[in-house]
């Protein structure tokens, strides 16, 4: 519960604690491809260094000679298979230099290994890690959009008293100073200087007040960049312009 009340007053951990829960499904499919990519190249390269190690093993009892060497670094980073998967893990986040891992490889085991590990790490990190980011990335955008649009409706909504209150002109400027209305400007990103005309933008009837719905829908109309607040100041000049063109046919 404290929690919780710390999360609704801090925006931003708000929005990043949302963010990693609207992303869990997306990573937990990105850690079951990064698992079988992982799973793939560990069981190729042990098989190898497995049959690599009996040979020498036979080899080495033919000739009655006990050598020590590179033999020991393929035991220890790829001696069993989730060894294996371990080492190639460590190469890809920092644990272990993948040049380290990869040396071994080529001088004992087979040079054609290089390609496989260089493809490996290209795949992982170029592809595979990068995706991750973008994923998480574009959830905290879309959180940091929503969790926006839905403080800027709730700031609205607590400048009227109630969901039947309208709001003149008078009362709309009475408040313009009240920080729901100061955060209603910031959110669309307009000058509280233009009120007026934002007003009248609200007013879709044009009865000369703005009920709760209008308002709200206003928010949502015209938070935006700003193409969308000049696209609603045009749309509402050209209605007035045809509606004096209206009254002057009938006129003349």
């Amino acid at each position: 519960t404290r929690l919780a009340r710390i999360l609704r007053l801090i925006r931003e951990l708000r929005v990043l604690v949302t963010s990693i829960s609207n992303s869990m499904k997306s990573l937990m499919w990105t850690i079951l491809l990064m698992f079988l990519i992982i799973y793939s190249v560990s069981l190729c390269i042990t098989q190898l260094v497995s049959d690599h190690r009996l040979s020498v093993a036979e080899s080495r009892i033919v000739a009655g000679a006990v050598v020590e060497g590179r033999d020991t670094e393929l035991e220890q980073y790829f001696g069993s298979l989730w060894r294996s998967m371990l080492s190639l893990f460590q190469a890809i986040t920092g644990g272990v230099d993948w040049d380290t891992l990869v040396v071994p490889l080529i001088q004992d085991v087979h040079p054609a290994l290089a390609i496989v590990f260089v493809l490996y790490v290209a795949v992982m990190v170029l592809a595979i890690l990068n995706v991750v980011t973008g994923v998480f990335v574009d959830s905290v955008l879309a959180s940091a959009k929503a969790d926006k649009e839905q403080y800027l409706l709730n700031s609205a909504r607590q400048l009227f008293k109630t969901k039947e209150e309208e709001m003149d002109w008078a009362s709309f400027q009475s408040k313009m100073h009240s920080p729901q209305m100061l955060e209603f400007f910031k959110g669309i990103d307009v000058d509280p200087s233009d009120a007026k005309s934002i007003f009248s933008l609200i007013d879709a009837d044009e009865s000369g007040s703005i009920s709760v719905d209008e308002f709200l829908n206003g928010c949502v109309r015209l938070h935006g960049p700003s193409k969308a607040l000049e696209t609603a100041v045009l749309s509402h000049e050209i209605r007035s312009l045809r509606r004096s063109l209206t009254r002057l046919e009938h006129a003349t």
